[in-house]
């Protein structure tokens, strides 16, 4: 699956971590359905992915992502910025998504003004859920802690169409989940965590 451009795999571990995302967006995101709009955003390129590597990742990084993404000739409606070294335990990257959250709008005159919604996903989200709010957390185990970035007007358009897209997608995640056979997805999960972790095993230094 290719990203619209914006990736330059210029190392191994970056280019482990966009093959890792891939494959979580083939075999998860779009294999269930997760999203409304996700698959004609992938397939016309109107999305772009950033590697933010390292064990510490300054707010500033983050920004300078946003900023790029604003000056595309066309839009970008959905992004990633995966942080595949960054050792934070999912309820301490929710934190850190939200700092990068305040950053954004602080540098603005206005929420209003901020062009995307973040949403963070984590390797070490739930692992069971009882309804349809707590799926949420299940299905974004993502192979890396990522933050997505949906662009604001995106919802807006789906809002104006009179739909409560949360409530929406939730009970329709819910359902699609549900007949599929949560087992089913549940080792999908744990396959793509496998994954992740013999391959970055793989390319740790020799002690």
């Amino acid at each position: 699956m290719t990203d619209g451009g914006g990736d330059d795999p210029a190392t191994p571990r970056v280019s482990e971590a966009l093959r890792l995302h891939d494959r979580y967006l083939r075999e998860v995101v779009l294999a269930y359905g997760l999203c409304p709009w996700a698959e004609k955003v992938l397939r016309e390129g109107r999305f772009r992915r950033a590697v933010l590597d390292g064990a510490t990742v300054a707010p500033a990084a983050f920004l300078a992502f946003i900023d790029a993404l604003e000056a595309e000739p066309a839009p970008v409606e959905v992004a990633f910025a995966i942080f595949p070294s960054l050792d934070l335990p999912s309820a301490g990257f929710d934190k850190f998504a939200e700092q990068l959250r305040r950053a954004d709008r602080a540098r603005r005159s206005s929420a209003a003004a901020t062009p995307f919604l973040l949403a963070a996903f984590h390797p070490s989200g739930a692992d069971e859920f009882q309804d349809r709010n707590q799926l949420i957390a299940f299905l974004r185990r993502s192979p890396d802690a990522t933050v997505q970035l949906v662009r604001a007007d995106v919802l807006d358009r789906v809002r104006g169409r009179g739909a409560d897209v949360s409530d929406g997608v939730a009970r329709q995640n819910f359902a699609t989940v549900s007949a599929r056979g949560v087992a089913r997805l549940g080792a999908v999960l744990a396959d793509l965590r496998r994954d992740r972790d013999e391959s970055y095993r793989r390319l740790a230094p020799a002690r």
